[in-house]
This record gives structure tokens, sequence and C-alpha cells, in this order.
């Protein structure tokens, strides 16, 4: 078949797999026009940090309140794992063409030391790392990409990730529709139904562990933690996530008319009162949480139950389906082994989130490092780099 023969996707498919640049920070910055560029924040501030936790609910204090922060191991303000997403996550490649959007799907994370106040952050990303062409019953055919990142404070590697994002032709999409009968109807909820969510919001902060440390040996195979819910989801919900998590996406129509003018392929939608460019894509995918945002509750489930002395080393997560508006979203933890690595205290936990009809839409695991009772505080894992130094 001759390359003129090929889809849209299957030439954006011979586009990915040859590419594979590694970007620092700085590198990365200069791509895109000059006002908009793919990251957010650079240091960690309590500024920031709260914008973050106030876009998800989060209430613990480890993240809010700098006296409380003076008693912990830590002496000072730090920020949640998922934090991280704010300085940067999902490349893009600079010839991305129109009519082809893509949808973060899934992560690998890993944490070698917290976040704290103050941090300067800098990052090495590799994108595309690697490129398939699948079949799908979303949109015909697509193709996943993957990029690794590794995070440096000076020149320490504090964490990274492999991630994967899925990119379809919108006209595809359009054409299958296969949540066309999730938006055609919106779930409804009665007073009661309101009252349970509004119950489980309060017992997370009841149960949440604090400055009570969670010691390695009191943790049981089959222990449930307490979940996480939130919902149901609205439009406000995702411009708190936007704004603590995405800076990217807030842009007056004065500055989306010059971004537009200098990317195109960007700009995937338009106004349909004004015809003024929209930066969402097109018909019923715009009614969505973010993948990152769904990650980001579930983590909340794991960072409450671990308490202030514990690590989140770990964590994987695979958006097998959207949190759509008007979805309310249970994001649940379950520890299923629990040992000793190298002198670190693991624990691993199977954590996912699923909607009010019980559909498992984020599967996941994570490992956590808990203090222990016998053998002392937590030990920090040992940074590797996964993106190649050139």
């Amino acid at each position: 078949m001759s390359a003129n023969e090929l889809s849209p996707i299957e030439k954006w498919y011979e586009v990915c797999k040859n590419k594979g640049h590694v970007y620092t920070s700085e590198e990365a910055r200069t791509r895109g026009s000059e006002y908009m560029k793919p990251y957010f924040n650079r240091e960690v501030s309590i500024d920031t940090i709260e914008h973050f936790v106030d876009g998800i609910g989060d209430l613990n204090p480890l993240y809010r309140d700098r006296e409380y922060c003076k008693n912990t191991k830590y002496k000072c303000l730090t920020a949640p794992p998922n934090y991280i997403y704010t300085i940067t996550y999902a490349q893009y490649p600079d010839d991305w063409p129109p009519g082809i959007s893509g949808f973060y799907s899934g992560s690998a994370h890993e944490w070698f030391r917290p976040l704290c106040e103050g941090d300067k952050l800098n990052y090495r990303v590799k994108y595309p790392s690697d490129a398939k062409l699948m079949s799908s019953k979303f949109a015909g055919e697509k193709v996943m990409t993957f990029e690794t990142c590794d995070y440096y404070r000076g020149g320490a590697i504090i964490g990274g990730y492999l991630s994967w994002e899925t990119w379809t032709e919108n006209q595809k999409v359009d054409e299958t529709n296969k949540y066309k009968k999730e938006v055609s109807k919106l779930p409804t909820y009665t007073q009661e139904d309101l009252i349970k969510i509004n119950q489980a919001q309060d017992k997370e902060v009841e149960m949440l562990r604090g400055a009570n440390p969670r010691y390695w040996e009191d943790v049981k195979e089959g222990d449930e933690l307490t979940p996480v819910v939130r919902g149901p989801f609205t439009l406000t919900e995702k411009e708190a996530w936007n704004i603590g998590g995405h800076g990217n996406v807030h842009f007056s129509e004065r500055m989306m008319r010059i971004y537009k003018e200098r990317d195109p392929h960007h700009i995937v939608s338009y106004d349909p009162t004004f015809q003024a460019p929209n930066m969402v894509r097109p018909g019923s995918l715009l009614r969505f949480a973010a993948g990152e945002h769904l990650e980001a509750w579930r983590a909340m489930v794991l960072t409450n139950w671990m308490g202030d002395d514990g690590f989140l080393w770990k964590s994987r997560s695979e958006i097998r389906k959207f949190c759509m508006l008007g979805d309310t979203c249970f994001c649940k933890g379950k520890v299923v082994k629990k040992y000793c690595d190298n002198g670190k205290y693991c624990v691993d936990i199977d954590c996912w989130c699923e909607n009010q009809r019980g559909e498992v839409i984020v599967p996941g695991t994570a490992t956590i490092i808990l203090p222990s009772r016998d053998h002392g505080p937590v030990v920090y894992p040992e940074p590797y780099p996964r993106v190649p130094q050139v």
C-alpha cells in the first residue's frame, strides 16, 4: 500500500513510529507558540499546591497547613505525589495533524523522594518512546504513543513515569459515537443519593490517617481502604481540575486566536453560536473528566490511608472508560500483599475507580512504603533514570 492510500490514522502512525526525541525542560519550553507552552508550574509553591488540592478536593493538612507540617518529619509544606502532573505531562509532536485527537490513557509512575515547598523542578522527556497501530471499537483504528520522563530536583531524580496516549480520527469517533447513549440521558440523583455521596466524602476526612503512623506490622492482606467519592461530575468540577492541574487550557479568546494562528492543529472545534475557536474536542467527548483527574482522585485513597509517615512509591492506572458528565466516581482500594524489599517495608494495593453503575473505569495498582514498628522509618527507593542522557 502506498503512502497515498494510507488512512489518516495510518499516516499518523508512520510519523510517530519514526519519532523519539529527548527534550530537556528548557528545550520543551521553546516548543509551541510564543505564548502557549507544554508545561504549567516550574516551582513547588504554597499557591500552586493549594490550587492543585483545591482542584481535587483534598483536605489533607500535609498539603495545606505550614504550621502542621512543622511537626512532621518533613518540617515543610509538601505536595501530593500527583502534583507532578503540573510540571509536565502528555507531550505532543510538533507536526500533529488536523482531524486527529489524542487522549491520555494511563501511566506507570514512580516517586523516589517527597515534593517540598520551594523545590525547583526540571525534567527530561522522551516522546514518543514507542508507537503502536491497533484496532479500536471506539474509532476503528487507533495509534498508541508512549513517553518516558524523569523529574529532577537539582541533579537528583525524584520521580518519573511511563505514560501512554490514544490517538483517533475525529470523524471516526463521531461516526461510531460509542458514548452516544451515555450523553443522551444524564444520570439522575435523588436527595437521598446526594446525602450518601456527601457522607462518603465526609468519611474521607474522618478516616484520614494523618499524624497517626500506619505501621507495616499492623496491615493485613484484604484490608480495605476508605473510598474517595467525587460526583456527580459537573463542568464546575472539570474547571476546578483544569485550574489546578492543567493551566495550559485556560486562555482568553485573544490568546486562543494567537494560538490558532501559530498552531492551528490544536483548535479542533468552534463555538457553534459565534464560530469562535474553542479549545476542546468536538462532540460528546467534551463532557468527560481528564484521565489525570481520575488518577489524582485515586491517589487520594492511597495518601489518606498511608498517613504522613508513609510514602507512595509506585502507581499504575489505565483509563479504560470515561467519567462522563453526571457520573459519580467511587475510588477504592484493597491490600493484596505485604513484604520487605531490601529494607523497604512495602504494601501492594489494588486501587481502582468505578462509576455509579458499578463499572470499573480505571483499574490500577500501587505500592506504598510504610514505617515499621520494629525496623524504623520509611527507607526511600533508589532513583534510576528512564530517559537516556544524550
